[in-house]
């Protein structure tokens, strides 16, 4: 068969596969998507939100004030999935978001099982061949003629067997469709974009066993690339690296010099393909300090790693195994009737008993074609169990490498050991290549034959999980409405405060692209957490966070008095034009009374309902009159206040003397709306411990600088028009050094407009 017409053929076969395992998908593939409720609609919206940032909005996609609303922030989910996102705007454009999701999803699927496929070929052509450095009278052949003759071997070993291409083919089943990769396609779209994995590999190793500049530079390319993936897949990519460099140098597979300088040029590529996304990690590093990703204690790792025996017990959604009597607490099942931990995507690292009697028969058989698949796959699995070995649930104290990787920066961020498993998954696809290829040349017997024709049935039955969960998506006709509305406002999506409904409803941003308050993007830095989910700010605060039911108790009639003579000054602040309520995330009680408090509080009018949706209209705040002034003791104060304070004790108390409160960190901002560009003068009332230059900056550009002294007075600086916005301003305060209780201040005044 012509070698383009059986990589079509490979090609066509892992899609049909794909959608079949990801039944029912392909039925209902324009109004539906993978996943249980939970992360997997985020994803969605980061690809949404890459093409309405960049061509619709024209603002930067990973760092913005369309989410978190003013204080803007990371959106990290572009982090993860940033290539995926920009490679799907052409699809978006085309055929809609969710279709374009689908299609990037099932593409990740194929492209995976083909790489696979591909490195599974080189495996068994050129495993297993002890290398030497080619000598001629007792001296080195140089690198070039090194080549040519490694070459001329490898292709007269390739003429000296036919092998079929079914054990390559299978290898792609064996990663593609395991059924940790399976699980991580339900809820972390990031994990499962694993395609590049089996390409980088492939090309590593031929710059390591063949000396070549250009698969050393396209392997390179490709470890650069995954970290515009996932910095976790980048991760285990260098742990790869570094496990197969020191497994080619002892077993000398390689020529040293020749490979050294190849994995240089590889790290040098790396480093010049990612730079643009690390520059991107360094900025909001430097503007959140970046504690937000930050090394967990080992106790949150410990409780989320595998046990011995997690890898051999059929995963909780299997199809299979799902009557089988495999049931473990704690590993495959829930340690009571009501804990569902075990239908958690990273809990899925079943790799199959035909897999793994195909990785024993290829350890046994093949020993030195294997041993370099095997270390992989037997390091990552002591990666993946965490500080300490854990058997049947039962804490052993035994210590594990992970505790070593815990030392490593960068490596140590990876705060879940279980997805180290990936890597396990991956590594016994060549390994059953070689069991296959072996079984297929020693097939005198038809047995034989016939059991390497039916590995992938009986390896896929394995791992099925049919029907594959999925999620309908269904946009709202308001949003359409919406985004037709000319102007730059903000919407109030309800829920706000319920993680999984927040992920589900910044889906519609990419739909009506106005600006939203809080949003599910990962993580959340600090400063944005404070401010939406601390705060005493009424209405959008502690109003919606206690009607939701992300806060304990009721809100009082004297809160909801306070939230009514604050509306309009939220809703200007804000610029909130409508309100949008979700029923699917709400009881039926907090869903009546949201309904209730927007029409009474907020004066909202209803403009659209369905059965699961109601919209809103809310009327907007008349025009301020006379200076702004912002009590930073009080809740509505906390409204103007974004990074940078200290409101833990709102209340603070100097000498009995003076309440006030204290700023903290390097800077500290304060937000205001202008409804024209005119000259203006802020004022702030405080107080230095010791005295301290601040530095004042109105929307990114430097206006001024005060001297603070120690006692209570007020300092008065300039806001030039130049530097003013019609709309929402910026102030930023500068300290010479990150402070703590050093600087207090009581009140902050905006002159009026003139």
């Amino acid at each position: 068969m012509r070698a383009w017409r059986k990589h079509i053929i490979v090609i066509i076969a892992y899609t049909l596969i794909a959608m079949v395992m990801t039944f029912p998908l392909a039925s209902d593939f324009a109004a539906a998507i993978p996943g249980v409720e939970g992360d997997a609609t985020s994803f969605v919206w980061a690809l949404g939100w890459a093409k309405t940032a960049l061509t619709d909005l024209c603002v930067n996609p990973f760092r913005s004030d369309y989410v978190f609303y003013p204080l803007g922030g990371a959106t990290q989910l572009m982090w993860a999935v940033s290539l995926i996102a920009f490679v799907s705007m052409p699809l978006q454009y085309w055929f809609g978001l969710v279709v374009a999701h689908n299609v990037m999803y099932l593409a990740a699927t194929v492209l995976t099982a083909y790489g696979t496929f591909l490195l599974a070929e080189y495996v068994i052509r050129v495993s297993g061949s002890r290398f030497q450095v080619p000598t001629f009278d007792g001296r080195s052949l140089p690198p070039f003629q090194t080549f040519l003759l490694f070459k001329f071997v490898t292709t007269q070993r390739v003429l000296v067997a036919r092998r079929t291409w079914l054990a390559p083919f299978v290898a792609g089943l064996v990663f593609a469709f395991a059924p940790l990769r399976l699980g991580y396609g339900l809820a972390f779209f990031n994990l499962f974009n694993t395609q590049l994995i089996p390409f980088y590999v492939l090309f590593l190793m031929r710059a390591t066993r063949e000396s070549l500049w250009r698969a050393a530079v396209l392997a390179g390319a490709l470890m650069g690339l995954n970290a515009y993936i996932d910095f976790q897949i980048a991760a285990f990519l260098a742990l790869f690296s570094v496990l197969y460099a020191a497994y080619a140098l002892l077993a000398r597979e390689c020529a040293v010099r020749a490979a050294l300088a190849r994995w240089v040029v590889a790290a040098l590529v790396a480093v010049l393909v990612a730079a643009p996304l690390l520059a991107v990690v360094a900025d909001d590093f430097a503007t959140e300090d970046g504690n937000y990703i930050r090394v967990f204690p080992l106790p949150y790792s410990a409780e989320r790693s595998y046990d011995l025996f997690s890898f051999l017990l059929p995963n909780a959604r299997s199809t299979l195994y799902a009557h089988a009597p495999l049931r473990v607490a704690g590993i495959n099942a829930g340690v009571n009737a009501n804990d569902v931990s075990a239908l958690s995507p990273d809990r899925q690292a079943f790799v199959g008993y035909v897999a793994l009697a195909l990785a024993a028969y290829a350890g046994v058989r093949r020993f030195r074609r294997a041993r370099v698949w095997l270390i992989v796959a037997i390091g990552f699995a002591l990666f993946s169990f965490g500080p300490s070995l854990r058997i049947l649930g039962r804490e052993t104290g035994i210590p594990l490498p992970y505790l070593l990787l815990n030392q490593i920066p960068i490596v140590n961020h990876i705060r879940i050991p279980m997805r180290y498993g990936l890597m396990v998954s991956f590594a016994l696809a060549p390994l059953a290549a070689i069991a296959l290829d072996d079984l297929w040349r020693r097939g005198t017997r038809p047995i034989l034959r016939w059991m390497v024709l039916a590995s992938p049935v009986f390896i896929l039955l394995e791992y099925a999980v049919l029907p594959y969960p999925i999620q309908r998506i269904e946009i709202p006709r308001v949003y359409e409405q919406i985004a037709h509305e000319p102007g730059d406002f903000t919407i109030l999506e309800i829920p706000t405060f319920h993680w999984r409904g927040a992920a589900a409803t910044e889906v519609y941003q990419a739909i009506h692209g106005k600006r939203i308050l809080r949003a599910y993007t990962n993580r959340i830095a600090p400063g944005l957490a404070e401010y939406f989910g601390t705060r005493g700010i009424p209405i959008v605060g502690r109003s919606l966070r206690v009607l939701e039911g992300a806060e304990k108790g009721p809100l009082t009639a004297d809160e909801i008095a306070e939230d009514r003579r604050a509306r309009d000054a939220v809703v200007r602040f804000f610029d909130l034009r409508y309100a949008v309520l979700h029923r699917l995330y709400l009881t039926p009680d907090d869903f009546g009374a949201l309904d209730a408090y927007l029409g009474d509080v907020l004066g909202a009018r209803e403009i659209f309902r369905d059965a699961e949706t109601i919209a809103y209209e809310i009327p907007p705040a008349p025009r301020a009159i006379g200076a702004l002034t912002i009590d930073l003791r009080e809740n509505i104060g906390q409204l103007y206040a974004g990074r940078g304070w200290q409101f833990e004790y709102p209340k603070a108390n100097w000498e009995g003397e003076f309440d006030f409160v204290w700023t903290r960190g390097a800077w500290s901002e304060i937000y205001f709306v202008a409804d024209t560009r005119a000259e203006r003068a802020l004022s702030l009332h405080a107080y230095a411990a010791t005295p301290q230059r601040v530095v004042v900056w109105l929307n990114g550009e430097r206006i001024g600088e005060i001297a603070r002294v120690s006692e209570w007075k007020d300092y008065r600086v300039a806001l030039p028009a130049r530097a003013l916005r019609v709309g929402m301003n910026r102030v930023r305060l500068q300290y010479d050094a990150e402070l703590q209780e050093t600087i207090g201040v009581t009140m902050v005044t905006v002159d009026s407009e003139p």
